[in-house]
Order: structure tokens, then sequence, then C-alpha cells
């Protein structure tokens, strides 16, 4: 228990002293906090410092941070900026998703692979890291805006496909057994129902809870019934194998609705709260975990192949959300912002990779590409966002 304290007060030092000197220097914090861990994890520190337990455990701290963070997006950001922009998210999902996903799987088919290998390729392109989107938002407090909504909006639809594409994996592994997949709307569908009878009993406990508000601990146990609708979402999308990333959003949607007859100050105690355990205390955690699984190494493997796979995962989320424009209500910067908003992979883009490796799926060569992908395009997005919003603040609510 020691040596994991001792680990973990290391791992929250490094990255709150380096995301402090990230903010000051004018560049994104999360960087900061990714360079920690990519520090830490130099192969002499790392094996000084980690043991497995250690290990263990701030992989158990970073999943934490991403449910906070996407419990905290539902909770901040006004629902009826969801519903305005609806149409937006749909298409812009499905175009960043098909996009990257086609291309990739065109690429590697004219460089000679097979089938399998290429879906496997495009699949893993084409996958959204939701909780380091949401990340950057709140470092530049953009969350609540109409584009911070729509990034939000159409990444909890991209998570949705990346089930559907999982599913697909799964089926290749497992030589063709479709009964997951053909099992998925269901579990979708009673997520839903479930959502619907929690807000209806929220909705009745919120009040109550704030009319005891004060001296007799009211406030506590405000707080306590939203961490406990934040964990048990997400568990039971997880159970439901949607995935607790959804599970967390729609907590923070569903506490957001329930808290309405509370009255604005109620609301903002509960919200306040959670940003503050959310930004000050996990979600260091939870980058600094990217950056200590981060192999310099990788990028170097095969340097043209992962060259390819970030341009593709790039340029192809780009593309995609350009050639919604004329269903859509933004501009054409805007939808180049988007773009590069879902062109930040993460969890799920690596989980796709290390179970077709374990299976025989992919060659060594792809996988290193894939991996070094991921973190080349987490890093490139926060820039990229901190660029267009100092040309034009304006922008992200236009």
């Amino acid at each position: 228990m020691t040596n994991i304290l001792v680990t973990l007060s290391v791992i929250f030092t490094a990255a709150f002293l380096l995301n402090m000197v990230f903010k000051r220097v004018g560049f994104p914090p999360i960087i900061g906090q990714i360079l920690a861990g990519m520090i830490l994890g130099v192969p002499t520190l790392k094996a000084l410092l980690f043991s497995s337990e250690s290990l263990l455990a701030l992989d158990l701290l970073s999943t934490f941070g991403i449910v906070f963070l996407l419990f905290l997006a539902g909770l901040e950001i006004d629902i009826r900026r969801i519903r305005e922009t609806t149409t937006d998210s749909i298409l812009i999902a499905l175009g960043t998703t098909l996009t990257p996903l086609l291309l990739g799987l065109a690429f590697l088919l004219g460089m000679g692979y097979n089938f399998t290998v290429g879906i496997v390729f495009g699949g893993a392109l084409a996958v959204t890291a939701g909780g380091t989107i949401v990340g950057v938002l709140m470092d530049f407090n953009a969350c609540n805006t109409k584009l911070g909504a729509i990034f939000v909006a159409a990444g909890t639809i991209d998570d949705i496909l990346e089930i559907f594409l999982l599913s697909i994996i799964v089926m290749l592994i497992h030589g063709g057994n479709v009964i997951e997949m053909a099992l998925l709307p269901l579990e979708l569908l009673l997520f839903v129902i479930i959502s619907f009878v929690l807000f209806k009993i929220m909705s009745k406990i919120m009040p109550h809870l704030k009319k005891r508000s004060g001296a007799d601990g009211g406030n506590v146990e405000l707080f306590s019934i939203a961490m406990i609708l934040m964990i048990g979402m997400a568990a039971l999308s997880e159970i439901l194998e949607i995935g607790y990333l959804i599970g967390a959003i729609i907590a923070g949607f569903l506490l957001q609705l329930s808290m309405k007859r509370m009255g604005r100050k109620g609301e903002r105690e509960v919200v306040s709260t959670t940003r503050l355990i959310t930004l000050a205390f996990v979600v260091p955690f939870f980058f600094a975990n990217i950056g200590l699984n981060f192999d310099l190494g990788v990028i170097f493997e095969n340097p043209m192949l992962t060259l390819a796979a970030v341009l593709i995962a790039i340029g192809g989320a780009i593309l995609g959300a350009l050639l919604t424009k004329p269903f859509s209500t933004l501009s054409f910067r805007q939808l180049y912002i988007v773009g590069w908003a879902m062109s930040s992979k993460g969890a799920v883009e690596m989980v796709i990779a290390l179970l077709a490796q374990r299976y025989g799926l992919l060659p060594p060569e792809i996988f290193s590409a894939l991996v070094a992908m991921a973190i080349i395009t987490t890093l490139a997005f926060p820039f990229a966002l901190k660029k267009e919003i100092e040309r034009n603040r304006s922008i992200m609510d236009a």
C-alpha cells in the first residue's frame, strides 16, 4: 500500500507541476499532464517507481478520470444545444467515422494486405477519443458552446458506432458469430428504458434532498446520489456491453434534467463540486496514464506506415466533416475544427488494435503504426484547437 501511495503522489505532483508550467507558457495544460506520464514512463524510472499493484491502481484512477470527465460534460452542456445540433452531430459522426475507415481500408488493400487487416486498420482510424476531447474543451472553457456540444454529441454517437465496430472485430475473431451483434439493439433499448425510469425517480428525489441541504448534511447526500448515478450508469452500460463512456455522459444529462426543479443555486453546487473533483484530482491520472503507456520507439519502427496512419486519421476525419457541408448549418471553418476534434484517438482504438493483434489479425508493423498514431493525434488536437480559438474565439459559438 505504501508503494502505491508513493507512486500515485509522484504522478499527481509531476502532472500538477507540468500542467502549471504549460498553462503559464500558453500551451494546452493537458499536454503537460501527458508529458509527465511520458517522463515517468522512461524505462529506468518506470522500473523504479511502478509495481504491478501501482499500475493497476493508476489504471483504475484513469478509468475514473474518463468517467468523471464525460459525466461532467453531460452536467455542463445545455441540453438545448444538443437538441439544436442533433442533425449536425449525426452527420458529422457518420462522416468522420466512415471516411477514415474507407480510406484506411483502401490504403491497406492497395499495399497488398487482406480485407480483414484493412477493415481492422480502417476501424481503428475511425474511432474517437471522447475523454480527450472533453478534457481539451474543459481546458479552454469551451464545453458549453455550439461546437463543444457538437463535439460531445458526435463523440457519443461515434461511441455507439465503435461498439458495432468492436462487435465486428469480435465476430471476425470468433469466425462469424453474429449473436452479439444481433443483441446490441436490444441492449441499447434496455439501456434507454432503464435511463428513462431512473430519470423519473431522480426527478422526485433531487428536490427533496435539496430541501434538506444545509446543516443536516443534505448537500453531502445530494452529491452522493450524483456519484451513485454516475458510477451506476457507467456500470450498467458496461454490463450491457455498450461501453461505460456512454453510461457516464447519459448520467450527466439525466442529473442535469433531474435538477431543474432544484433551482439554479442547487444545480451550481453539484456542478461546481463535480468539476472541482474531476479537474483537480482524477483527470490528471487519466492524461498521465496516456503518457506513461507511450513508447517513443514505436514511432520509428515503421515511420512511413505511421505517417500514413496519422495522415489518414486526421485528413480522413477533416474530410468526413467537410463532406457534410451541403446538409450542415456549420461553416467550412467550423467543420474543419470539428474534423480535428474527431481525429483524436484513444482507448477504444487501442482495444481494437490489441484484440486484433492478440488473435493474429494484425501484423506487428500495422499494430505499431496504430499505437503511434493514437498518441500523435491525441497530442495534436489541443494545439489545433488552441490555434483556432486564438484566431477567432467566437467561432466556437457562431
